[in-house]
């Protein structure tokens, strides 16, 4: 598993359409700390990520996305326990 960032720029926020991407990203191990970011643990490689939730997207030609696979040196939270405790997990494997 890695630990895979998701963010986005959603054209029509609050739309109802979006429900079935919260529903996606929330079948993963997952934390999601701010608005438009979630954190995932899968084995599924980034692109495999995007391409999925391209498919789901209401408005594909106007929202944004970015999926990034994290490392795990290079994280730090601020005011955020619950997200330092998931990535302090043991549980959690990471890119080196």
């Amino acid at each position: 598993m890695s630990v895979i960032m998701v963010t986005y720029d959603l054209h029509k926020p609050g739309d109802k359409g979006y429900d079935a991407l919260y529903d996606y990203l929330r079948t993963y191990e997952c934390r999601h700390p701010v608005e438009s970011v979630w954190f995932l643990d899968t084995l599924k490689p980034t692109e495999t990520i995007i391409d999925d939730m391209m498919k789901i997207l209401p408005y594909p030609s106007h929202d944004r996305l970015i999926v990034i696979r994290q490392k795990k040196k290079g994280w730090t939270a601020y005011r955020a326990p619950k997200l330092s405790a998931w990535f302090s997990d043991p549980k959690r494997t990471w890119d080196l």
